[in-house]
């Protein structure tokens, strides 16, 4: 029993003195008894006895076993800890591209505890032992990883330029170290180095870690990517790469730092060659399973499908967590959705699948929302409302995603015109969500949908009762009864008291509540083994809250839900809604109807009686029931027309409205909104027709004057807030905030309609269509001004630039084969004579004196100049010099004005030099000076007084025609070429402005 231990030692203790001690510290020093407690100062640790004895065998064997075992392997285990902990706390966004690494600094920053103990742990054993033994560079390599998982980045790097300093390999000719840290040192290569060299025995391997200096560069490069510093990190990077003493067994960590230098800084291209290679890095194979989602993410952003898949594959294969694996299969599938969509039914038929399994039971939310999000691609709407309806109801606690699939049903119902759905869709999103970004929008729309409820509702209600009304008698009252049954079983109630009415309920006292345990003293009369008590009670509290279904927003979805009806047909709200809106523009924001209440309150006599009283048996009963109904369609038209801008849901009702009430008229108000629709859909001959009806029936009529002097009762008072609205929305064209504009315009139009719009905002949204290729969108709001702005300017534009559309296919093929021989630019000549512009000048004489002294000029009259006298001098300022007798450029420039529309200038301007200056040569460019100024450059004109002639005659006539773009965004001034070059260089606009305002200071 003691023979194996005694050999063990032996062995070890021949072994011993083969293991060289890779971190030994000779030349540090240490003032450790500044901060040692008083009754330690005179205690001499360890460490300071370095030196003192020599570092034998049976002392290394201690030193080392010790060092290991009783510090380093648990200081290193809880910094596994705390990274694995991290990972746990970590929670990906999969729908967004993932960061990294698996665990956020964050995550390990919250755990300071566990590494404040880390490197005291990793402190105490080095102080506590000889700094001679195999652990100093481990340990320090500790501490510095402690303060970088802290995220204390100018401490962790510290630590690992101390151990890149003062850890480095000594030359034992030269044991004091004078070998520089980064030298020359391999002779035969010549080739800088910083690494350690690593030829290890096998016992080295078995018995010792590898010398951390090599990892503390690595962590270095981390550490400076972490903290910003990517050039130093770039440097040290390059320098590893090239180094022939580093090792083998860090190229993966190497190629990770690479990986993450450059993701860091959003070079995804060259992140993604490095991430692949540093994959055998991975912590683990769940790890691995992330890297290669990731991977997958940043193969979709570079649009390359098949290698994308390729690793949503591998994640998919590799990974044990069950979000990951839904995920990936979703964007797997996802990238099939433009090329077979009989491959996207196969992967929802996969995510379904997978809904069944166990394994995936939790989470059954998340794949019935991908699937909704599959089949939208195909697309099948009516399977995309099955699945998220389905997320819905398995989701128990993720109100992100049940908001999100809540949203997607009320957006796919809207698009179909299902708006009783949409609205209790709207209704269903649950506040708190910060993800919703567009929350107002949503309010606004459903609020107008609470209108359009409220109509049908009642039509739905008053069809049903009068449906009801017309059956045989016999019949009727076999319904009534079975109907009566049927409510006051769901309302727990006696279904044998026929007798029953709503006053029943009085016997609870109408405001105290019942004690529903009282008198039972009889055995068997416990509450719930009364079933005369479980009704009362159950009628108690649908008295008081009405009857409780299965479902979110009850109250609301119980007040659109039938009580009476046939065919499954709903029972609204019997309330009537009345508005005043204006027929042909919706109510603006401040000003808007209240929205309307659509809950409807239960009907507490569910007697035969009780529920006959409420049928149109009577003729007078009858008409009121009609009455309600016409004046509901109508509505219904009119706030489909002006709240929803939905035209033909809007026909629709005033046509149903035409034919069942035919003398319902309304003084010829229906005819105008028919009429109205009409044109909006550019039915021009039905407009007309309904128009024709209008003035021939109503000719004295309000709506026949609306319809044929419509300037007459133009809103003089708009109010101010969404005009200013509207004139955001367009600057944000003008600048290019495409995407914004789009959305806000949206937003802005299902609230207050088109009443707000001007033919300068629907011709720039027009012409970013165009630059689009979304010609028929372009030509849809073309039309828009050529209806609405009939004394518009820009009617003649629109319908110039429709008839271009129409024929842009030709024309474009046309150009496309034209072969066109360009003069270049250098060899152009451009003469101006044109008497209309310059007058008749007298030929400048060449200055032949360029060293005259300046002096102000306050005329140009060149006629008087003759060829042989000599030309003032020209104007300066310490950037520029403007000579009037030089050659001169119109330059108009433009403030934050996108390409597009800088792009439309110009061609705007060279139609208009065409038709006014077709005689003459003016070419016209566009240049940049600045991110927030853009030029159009006119030239060239021979002096300063002909190029003021041009520029005023511009000025003028710019308004006209470039009526789309504000007079706020651009100016006009002369320059010459050489200042042209110098302002592009220094961009000193205002002191060549003030240099002009110095010379002409009436015309800038």
């Amino acid at each position: 029993m003691i023979a194996k231990p005694c050999t063990l030692l032996l062995l070890l203790f021949f072994i011993m003195p083969a293991i060289p001690a890779w971190a030994q510290i000779e030349k540090i020093t240490f003032d450790l008894n500044k901060d040692k407690p008083e009754k330690f100062q005179n205690k001499v640790l360890r460490s300071e006895k370095t030196g003192e004895k020599k570092f034998t065998v049976p002392r290394r064997f201690v030193q080392n076993t010790v060092s290991h075992y009783n510090y380093y392997f648990n200081a290193s285990n809880k910094i596994n800890s705390v990274i694995e902990r991290a990972r746990i706390a970590q929670q990906d966004d999969y729908t967004k591209l993932l960061p990294y690494y698996s665990y956020s600094l964050d995550n390990t920053a919250s755990q300071k505890s566990e590494l404040d103990s880390v490197i005291l742990k990793a402190t105490a054993g080095i102080l506590l032992h000889d700094l001679r033994s195999n652990w100093v560079d481990n340990f320090y390599m500790l501490i510095g990883k402690a303060y970088y998982l802290r995220k204390d980045y100018d401490s962790a790097y510290m630590t690992f330029q101390f151990i890149n300093f003062n850890l480095r390999p000594r030359d034992k000719k030269n044991p004091d170290g004078t070998i520089v840290v980064g030298s020359n040192e391999n002779k035969e290569s010549n080739a800088l180095t910083v690494a350690n060299k690593e030829n290890r025995k096998f016992i080295d391997k078995v018995f010792t870690k590898p010398p951390s200096r090599n990892d503390a560069l690595l962590w270095q490069v981390r550490t400076l990517t972490q903290m910003g510093h990517y050039a130093e990190a770039s440097g040290l990077i390059n320098t590893l790469e090239n180094d022939p003493n580093f090792p083998a067994r860090l190229q993966n960590e190497l190629d990770d730092a690479k990986g993450f230098w450059f993701f860091q800084q959003h070079i995804y291209d060259s992140a993604i060659t490095y991430m692949e290679l540093s994959l055998p890095a991975t912590l683990d194979l769940q790890d691995q399973a992330r890297r290669e989602f990731l991977l997958g993410q940043l193969y979709e952003q570079k649009e390359s499908m098949d290698t994308a898949s390729y690793y949503y594959s591998l994640s998919i294969r590799h990974t044990t967590n069950p979000l990951m694996d839904i995920y990936a299969n979703l964007n797997k599938a996802k990238l099939l959705r433009s090329d077979d969509p009989e491959a996207i039914k196969n992967s929802v038929a996969h995510l379904l699948q997978m809904a069944r399994k166990d394994k995936y039971h939790d989470y059954r939310d998340v794949i019935y929302f991908a699937a909704g999000e599959l089949a939208l691609d195909i697309p099948d709407t009516t399977s995309a409302l099955n699945f998220y309806g389905k997320s819905t109801k398995y989701n128990s606690n993720n109100v992100i995603l049940k908001n999100k699939a809540f949203l997607k049903m009320a957006d796919i119902s809207y698009d179909q015109r299902n708006y009783l759905n949409a609205y209790n869709y709207y209704d269903s999103l649950q506040a708190g969500d910060s993800t919703i970004t567009e929350m107002k929008r949503i309010t606004e729309k459903k609020n107008a949908l609470a209108f359009i409820v409220k109509d049908i509702n009642i039509i739905n209600r008053e069809d049903s009762l009068q449906e009801i009304a017309a059956m045989p008698a016999a019949d009727r009252e076999a319904f009534l009864k079975k109907l009566s049954r049927k409510l006051r079983k769901e309302r727990g109630l006696d279904s044998g008291d026929e007798s029953y009415t709503g006053n029943s309920f009085d016997v609870f006292g109408k405001n105290e509540s019942m004690d529903i345990f009282a008198g039972n003293n009889t055995k068997g009369d416990w509450y719930f083994y009364n079933n005369s008590l479980k009704s009362k009670g159950y009628s108690e509290f649908v008295r008081e809250w009405g009857k409780r279904q299965n479902q979110d927003n009850w109250r609301r979805m119980t007040g659109s839900t039938a009580t009476g009806s046939t065919g499954g047909r709903q029972l609204p709200p019997i309330d009537d809604l009345k508005t005043t809106s204006d027929p042909m523009a919706p109510p603006s924001g401040d000003k808007a109807t209240p929205t309307p209440d659509i809950n409807q309150p239960l009907q507490e006599d569910v007697s035969v009686d009780g529920l006959r009283a409420n049928l149109p048996l009577t003729q007078p009963l009858l008409d009121s029931s009609n009455t309600k109904i016409a004046n509901a369609i109508f509505e219904s038209g009119k706030h489909y027309q002006n709240l929803l801008e939905d035209y033909k849901a809007a026909i629709e009702s005033y046509e149903s409205s035409l034919k069942r009430f035919p003398d319902s008229l309304y003084g010829g108000e229906l005819y105008m909104n028919l009429s109205y629709c009409y044109k909006q859909l550019g039915n021009l001959a039905m407009a007309d027709h309904y128009k024709n009806l209008l003035t021939t029936k109503f000719v004295q009529s309000q709506f026949a004057d609306y319809l044929l002097h419509p300037e007459k009762f133009a809103d003089k008072s708009k109010d101010t807030a969404v005009a200013h609205r509207y004139d955001d929305i367009y600057l944000k064209f003008i600048e290019g905030k495409f995407a914004e504009a789009l959305n806000d315009k949206k937003s802005a139009d299902s609230i207050y309609g088109s009443s707000y719009w001007n033919p300068q905002l629907l011709y720039i949204e027009s012409v970013y269509y165009i630059k689009q290729r979304q010609d028929s969108l372009a030509t849809t709001v073309l039309k828009q001004i050529i209806s609405k702005y009939s004394n518009s300017p820009m009617k003649e534009k629109a319908e110039n630039l429709v008839t271009v559309l129409s024929r842009r296919d030709s024309i474009e093929n046309y150009l496309t084969n034209l072969k066109v021989e360009r003069i270049k630019e250098d060899s152009q000549i451009v003469v101006f004579d044109n008497p209309r512009i310059y007058g008749n000048i007298t030929p400048i004489p060449k200055r032949n004196d360029s060293n005259l002294l300046p002096k102000k000029i306050t005329t140009v009259d060149v006629p008087e100049i003759s060829a042989d006298k000599k030309l003032p001098a020209p104007l300066k300022n310490k950037n520029f010099v403007f000579d009037p007798y030089s050659a001169q450029n119109v330059v108009m420039v433009m403030t934050k004005v996108d390409p597009v529309y800088s792009g439309e200038a110009r061609n705007a301007f060279n139609r208009y030099n065409k038709t006014k200056f077709y005689n003459q040569k003016i070419d016209i460019k566009n240049d940049t000076l600045d991110a927030d100024h853009s030029l159009l450059i006119f030239s060239e004109f021979v002096s300063a007084e002909a190029a003021l002639k041009y520029m005023d005659q511009l000025k003028h006539d710019a308004p006209g025609e470039i009526s789309w773009l504000p007079a706020s965004k651009y100016v006009f001034y002369i320059i010459s070429n050489d200042n042209l070059a110098v302002l592009k260089e220094n961009k000193k606009l205002e002191s060549y402005i003030e240099l002009l305002k110095e010379k002409y200071p009436d015309k800038f």
